[in-house]
């Protein structure tokens, strides 16, 4: 069975055709021409008739009549009575004057007053039978047209209504026959049925379920042979859905019977209302206010629930104020597990009301092996994984074995005699945090219904934000541990760069002393070349310590101008080609093509480059370092490429994060800020940036930049 679809909608309607006024009964159609074109014609065949008439008669002198006759003919079939008693009165002057004897005089001799009255009845015969029938075919063609508009008028009428069955927001269906074959179905209840491939002509108990077919056959039948409506409120009705689910629909039915023309029973209509959410909305609402009144108790305690387990922020006393909480006032027992590192379950609390038995509660403390715990959900950390918990409201011996699959445990809960079970998980966010077991007793004759579990989830969940406030308590403190730790190891490397530089002023101050005349340059420029070294390593630390305030500050800006990248790449090789010769690597620059000059901040992307070449010449191990520049598809791409220690894998995706370091911090300095501060002004000037690497086999870092759209203010 495919998802219901509704099906496609039918084509609109023609429109509605305009209907003319209906001619009244034997009224002639218009005229067809003007009264001036159909005397002419008249005339005209009048004079068609003379010709022909002279043109015949030298072979045939007795008959002067027949052209005539003929005019006559057309002039009143084609014009009606004027035009044929015209013709008829131009073909009697003709033919007296030119065609009878004695020709061309006006007397009337008996002889011609006999052929004449014959020619004038036999015209008006002629005429008297042409324009009645002109009238027969001019109201044939009136009850013709009004036909077809009123077959128009009654399909487009058809259609209409069809358009209306089939977009009527109800399950609309047209039976006919004892059978009750389908004959219209509209979309909506198709799509209810399945969207079967075939539908019209199918008897009503071949289509659905069998069941649910012979009850819907039954009200047909009641219908069909009682010629009665059959009205019924909120009627289940169940049917398989596309997943092989079985889906139960709530109706407001009506079968109507249909009548022929003889006005028997030859179908039934049926129109359905689907209230299936209507009716369930009601019983949730019933199902809720019954729940409200029955967890108004609980809800007091909730009330102060909050407060009393923020008492304490270690997470011992808030595990120990959750089962003060719990026993005895909602609980007999209550169990409390915590997660531990290796993804396993500790147990952390036992608690009972008095009454039961405290010898039960050593065993308890031992606890089954976690997958053992709710074995048909697979276990305990399934069950906190899913965040879902686990009800049985009346304990059976088959509940049990629901419960655990640990032969001694299921003994301990026989002695226990368990009424009623919850477990429910603690998370925080998304991170689980435990399970907590609440139990009722046939002793006390407590028990627990689906409307507790919102209340001890509730609770379950307010322990877990305890839980999760003492954590974040302690994790606060070792961030102020950390930041103490980073503060050292700042305050050690602002020192490494001043020890040098010390030493030196030292040794130049003892070489002064030492020698009373001038002391040699070459000395003096040393000494100045290593104390100008130092002070640059403790201006990029400072700068680096500002820059990261002032981006968590937000107060970190551009100032975009035109810039030469080219140039500038240039210049930074330039300036650390004595450092990487110290630390035995060369660098190599390679410009693919021209980059064009973008709109970006010229020190900020100096302070990029700057890094980056920095942070290869520390790392290459004395290797060649490669910086490449090229443009790729509107943007500048800048490479640098080292072959020296790499970077682990794992380590990769935390690369450019604030104090991140890669590598140990007794064997490289540095306070892990470099990679931070260039992704943070690459995306600043709407870049991106990148490393590939591998342990071993060096680093490439990659930046693109813009050229032509102006980079935002950090």
């Amino acid at each position: 069975m495919t998802v219901p679809v509704p099906s496609p909608p039918e084509q609109p309607p023609a429109p509605r055709p305009s209907l003319a006024p209906p001619a009244p009964p034997g009224g002639a159609r218009k005229e067809e021409g003007s009264a001036l074109l159909r005397y002419g014609l008249a005339v005209a065949s009048v004079l068609a008739g003379l010709l022909v008439q002279r043109a015949l008669w030298p072979f045939m002198v007795s008959s002067s009549f027949l052209a005539f006759f003929a005019a006559v003919m057309f002039a009143s079939w084609r014009g009606g009575w004027g035009p044929g008693l015209l013709a008829t009165g131009l073909s009697l002057l003709t033919v007296h004057y030119f065609f009878l004897e004695p020709l061309g005089a006006w007397d009337l001799a008996p002889g011609k007053l006999v052929s004449l009255g014959l020619f004038l009845a036999l015209s008006l015969f002629v005429t008297t039978l042409n324009v009645r029938l002109r009238q027969a075919n001019a109201e044939r063609a009136d009850l013709l047209e009004r036909e077809r508009a009123a077959r128009a008028a009654a399909e487009y009428e058809r259609a209409r209504l069809r358009e209306l069955f089939m977009l009527a927001p109800a399950h609309l269906v047209i039976f006919r026959g004892p059978q009750h074959v389908f004959e219209l179905s509209n979309p909506l209840n198709t799509a209810m049925l399945g969207n079967p491939e075939r539908l019209l002509g199918l008897p009503a108990r071949e289509v659905g379920p069998k069941e649910e077919a012979e009850r819907v056959g039954q009200m047909l039948d009641h219908v069909y042979t009682t010629g009665e409506p059959f009205m019924a409120q909120e009627v289940p009705l169940k049917l398989p859905q596309p997943d092989g689910s079985i889906r139960e629909y709530i109706f407001n039915v009506t079968y109507t019977p249909t009548h022929d023309v003889r006005g028997q029973v030859d179908g039934v209509a049926g129109f359905a209302f689907d209230v299936t959410d209507l009716v369930r909305a009601r019983a949730r609402a019933e199902r809720l206010a019954r729940e409200l009144s029955h967890n108004e108790e609980h809800l007091r305690l909730l009330a102060g629930a909050s407060s009393f387990l923020a008492t304490s922020l270690d997470s011992k006393a808030t595990l120990s104020n959750v089962v003060r909480l719990a026993v005895p006032t909602v609980a007999d027992w209550c169990i409390v597990d915590m997660t531990t590192g290796d993804g396993g379950l500790q147990r952390q609390e036992v608690a009972h009301a008095p009454g039961e038995p405290a010898e039960l509660r050593e065993p308890l403390w031992t606890p089954a092996p976690y997958e053992a715990i709710a074995p048909e959900l697979g276990g305990a950390m399934p069950l906190l994984l899913r965040g879902q918990p686990f009800f049985i409201q009346d304990v059976t011996e088959e509940g049990l074995r629901q419960l655990t699959s640990d032969p001694g445990r299921l003994e301990v809960f026989r002695k226990l005699r368990l009424r009623s079970l919850v477990l429910v998980p603690m998370v925080a966010g998304e991170r689980p945090l435990g399970i907590l077991s609440f139990g009722t007793t046939w002793r006390s004759g407590r028990g627990y219904t689906a409307a507790d579990i919102p209340f001890l989830q509730e609770l379950a969940n307010r322990a877990a934000l305890s839980m999760e406030n003492a954590r974040l308590y302690h994790e606060a403190r070792e961030a102020v541990r950390l930041r103490d730790e980073f503060l050292s190891i700042a305050s050690h490397e602002l020192k490494t760069p001043l020890t040098p530089l010390n030493l030196k002023l030292q040794a130049l101050r003892r070489e002064l002393d030492r020698t009373p005349g001038p002391v040699r340059r070459e000395l003096v420029e040393n000494y100045l070349d290593v104390g100008s070294r130092q002070l640059k390593k403790l201006a990029e630390l400072v700068n680096d310590l500002l820059d990261v305030s002032r981006i968590a500050a937000g107060r970190m800006s551009l100032e975009p101008t035109p810039v030469d990248l080219v140039e500038l790449v240039r210049d930074v090789v330039a300036a650390y080609e004595g450092p990487a010769a110290r630390s035995g690597s060369t660098l190599q620059l390679e410009c693919a093509d021209a980059v064009t000059p973008g709109l970006w901040d010229r020190p900020r992307l100096e302070q990029v480059v700057v890094n980056l070449v920095d942070n290869a010449i520390k790392y290459g191990q004395g290797r060649p370092i490669h910086v490449r520049l090229e443009t790729r598809e509107g943007r500048a791409v800048l490479t640098v490429r080292d072959q020296g220690i790499g970077i682990a894998e794992d380590s990769l995706p935390r690369l450019f994060g604030r104090f991140e370091r890669a590598v140990s911090g007794r064997n490289y300095g540095g306070l892990g800020l470099g990679l931070y501060i260039t992704r943070t002004l690459v995306q600043a000037m709407g870049g991106t940036v990148r490393v590939e690497s591998r342990l071993g086999q060096g680093s490439v870092f990659t930046v693109e930049l813009p050229l032509h759209a102006e980079a935002p203010a950090a």
